[in-house]
């Protein structure tokens, strides 16, 4: 079942069962982030879809296997021929319509204790304005036992005539063989302060982002994005050769459950039974 909201010009497409996916995020005629393929049966390719979410994790937990609290744990790959676990469970799994009126929306996803040995709910509150899309995405702890957690959104623009300026401070530099990640000076080849074209980037990198908001620009249209403090880092991802680029707020560094570093640093955060993290994101539209 689909979930369709609108308010003035906005349109937004909601596909629950595929991933708690955005399939489409419309401004009158305009695509604002890149529409998904028409689903048919029950298989879904999340990296199809507009946006989706990323919970209780973001990024790649190196190989899969994460130490917490004096406990290894293995996580399955989730993304062939990756060998690491990625973007947490949400991302694969039916969520659940909580509530719905013609402008907003709330997705529940509740998990049972697998390979990640805790239980959690998270939830997604969808508000749909007459020239913005408000997503506010929450985890919470419902195990007995504290759990590591993170929050993070996917979604994706297009590429051609894009032009990007993030607030970067700092680019993390993950080690292949070890899954060490750690935040550097940015390269001039990375730096996206001043305004870049995206048909000259090649990325896949994490930033730390300062508070400023993220401005996206095309020929015909611009895009703002304001986020809490939690998402406090930002993936860009600008494939070679491909039509699209994202601009993921996140809340912690990759693998950063493995990190020697400060949870100051890597934005780490462990939640006590019943504790939740949470955080609100903003897309405005110019048009």
């Amino acid at each position: 079942m689909r979930v369709n909201l609108t308010n003035g010009d906005m349109f937004l497409e909601l596909d629950p069962c595929a991933g708690g996916a955005i399939s489409a995020l419309r401004h009158q005629d305009l695509d604002v982030l890149r529409a998904a393929p028409d689903r048919i049966g029950p298989a879904f390719d999340p990296l199809k879809y507009a946006a989706f979410p990323m919970v209780p994790f973001v990024g790649r937990t190196h190989l899969g296997e994460m130490s917490f609290e004096g406990e290894t744990y293995k996580l399955p790959a989730n993304l062939p021929p990756e060998p690491h676990a990625i973007h947490g469970h949400g991302w694969r799994a039916a969520w659940k319509v909580a509530a719905s009126d013609h402008t907003s929306a709330t997705l529940t996803y509740e998990h049972t204790p697998d390979a990640w040995p805790w239980a959690y709910t998270a939830q997604q509150q969808f508000e749909l304005k007459t020239d913005r899309l408000l997503v506010h995405l929450s985890v919470t702890n419902t195990s007995s036992h504290t759990m590591p957690a993170g929050l993070g959104w996917h979604p994706y623009f297009h590429r051609e005539g894009a032009v990007l300026n993030v607030p970067t401070t700092h680019q993390w530099h993950p080690n292949e063989t070890t899954g060490d990640n750690r935040p550097t000076p940015i390269e001039p080849t990375a730096d996206l302060t001043r305004g870049r074209a995206a048909e000259d980037l090649n990325l896949d990198t994490t930033f730390s982002v300062g508070r400023d908001m993220v401005c996206l620009k095309w020929r015909t249209h611009s895009v703002t994005m304001r986020s809490d403090p939690v998402f406090s880092f930002a993936t860009i991802y600008v494939p070679p050769g491909l039509d699209y680029f994202c601009v993921e707020p996140i809340s912690h560094a990759p693998n950063a459950v493995n990190s020697p570093l400060p949870a100051t640093e890597t934005g780490f955060r462990a939640l006590a039974p019943g504790e939740t993290l949470s955080g609100l994101i903003e897309l405005q539209v110019h048009h």
